[in-house]
């Protein structure tokens, strides 16, 4: 196996990248906490609120201040220790549920599930006061299941921002692409945080029905959302999300290029190389064809002076080619 040779990158996009890595952890362990929370030990609502005020950019800030202390052969350590956790993480995830003998699809949600999906229907749609609309949702936390999604969808219409964004927490670990409906009504929400905090039910969702939720991201005026699916998918590394990386390559923003670039060389995909070759190595960009090169080479172990260089070792090599990463 050849020795890695990430992409050089700013110090600032992979300040960027572990950032985002990090909040998507502690969010993760965050929804866990709630999960294993009883009903009656609802947090009040002064500190459900703390969410809707910033407190993702204090753990975010918190988090930079100690990354920039780090020099960048560190930062790429600890992030290229964090997706190995992630990837650990899936595994595991993956283990335990070959364990049990599943049937098709999802198991019927037990009848304790049901009334709380039903009271929670309820208090949506009486109009009741916040706090009782966010403890219902609160209860949905855990449950996983699409049965809970048309009342997460009617939840999305509420007027509190918090109580869209509860909502949103209780879809986080259902892995199946019927949230993606969900995520694009999400994806319409006037407040940005929770727009961008949506794309994170699409963590583990291999079905390429997620490319809908996030090419409609990518058409986001708000930079850091189109930024947040290059991180998610830097994360993931999903061959399903190839057609939303391919577009992401002729963003605007340079930044969302370069992200673009440092998802799809991680992707052990054929499909990822023919973008490099057919779309990235002629780009009207300069970046991405000088990245897509450098990305080819890493990938393909080989060096190329031109695109039709390049183009003749892939269409000869294609078939038989194997990854080694």
């Amino acid at each position: 196996m050849k020795a890695c040779q990430p992409l050089a990158v700013k110090g600032t996009m992979l300040r960027r990248s572990l950032l985002l890595f990090f909040c998507a952890l502690a969010a993760l362990s965050f929804t866990a906490c709630k999960k294993d929370k009883a009903p009656e030990q609802t947090a009040p609502r002064e500190t459900r609120e703390v969410k809707a005020t910033g407190a993702r950019q204090n753990r975010g800030k918190k988090i930079k201040d100690t990354l920039s202390g780090l020099e960048e052969a560190d930062r790429a350590a600890a992030l290229k220790l964090l997706r190995e956790e992630h990837r650990e993480q899936k595994n595991k995830k993956e283990e335990k549920e070959e364990e049990i003998e599943m049937t098709p699809g999802f198991f019927p949600v037990s009848d304790g599930a049901k009334r709380l999906i039903e009271d929670a229907n309820l208090l949506l749609r009486q109009g009741a006061d916040s706090d009782s609309k966010i403890e219902a949702l609160e209860n949905l936390i855990g449950i996983d299941h699409p049965d809970i999604l048309p009342t997460i969808e009617l939840a999305l219409d509420d007027d509190d921002p918090v109580v869209r964004e509860v909502a949103l927490d209780a879809i986080m670990n259902i892995n199946s692409e019927e949230v993606v409906p969900v995520v694009m009504k999400a994806l319409d929400d006037p407040e940005p945080d929770l727009r961008l905090v949506s794309l994170d039910a699409l963590m583990d969702v291999k079905s390429e029905r997620i490319n809908d939720a996030l090419q409609k991201a990518l058409k986001d005026e708000n930079e850091e959302i189109r930024e947040g699916v290059m991180d998610l998918l830097f994360i993931s590394e999903n061959p399903a999300a190839l057609p939303t990386i391919k577009t992401a390559m002729t963003d605007s923003s340079p930044s969302v290029r370069e992200g673009a670039l440092q998802c799809i060389e991680d992707i052990p995909d054929k499909g990822a190389v023919d973008i490099l070759v057919y779309d990235g190595l002629l780009s009207d960009y300069e970046d991405v064809r000088e990245a897509s090169k450098e990305a080819l080479e890493f990938i393909t172990d080989e060096e190329f002076e031109t695109y039709d260089e390049a183009k003749a070792w892939w269409t000869k090599n294609r078939a038989s080619f194997d990854f080694d990463f």
